[in-house]
């Protein structure tokens, strides 16, 4: 008890450390990367899943596309822009260097 009390800045950087660590990462984990396409003749939301869900289920993709897009139901029409999720990769390297052909 000696030690807080002597050393209670210590104490309070530490805490502060912590609780804007588990900000970062809530709002890293609710951060949203999304894809925008344009409806065209024949597509469907189930389609659409199939080509863009990878490893989520197609339900759960649906659900998420009639949220992030305000739909009143899974009904899409030609032409309507459509925000999609996007998966994001953890640890894939987007950088490339000056010079180096891949």
């Amino acid at each position: 008890m000696t030690f807080i009390k002597r050393n209670s800045y210590v104490v309070l950087i530490i805490v502060l450390c912590m609780v804007f660590a588990i900000i970062g990462v809530s709002k890293y984990e609710k951060e949203q990367m999304v894809t925008k396409i344009t409806i065209t003749e024949g597509d469907t939301l189930w389609g659409l899943a199939y080509l863009h869900s990878d490893n989520m289920s197609t339900d759960k993709w649906i659900k998420e596309v009639i949220k992030l897009n305000d739909l009143s139901s899974a009904t899409i029409k030609r032409g309507e822009d459509l925000l999609l999720p996007a998966v994001r990769t953890v640890g894939e390297n987007n950088t490339q260097l000056a010079g180096v052909n891949r």
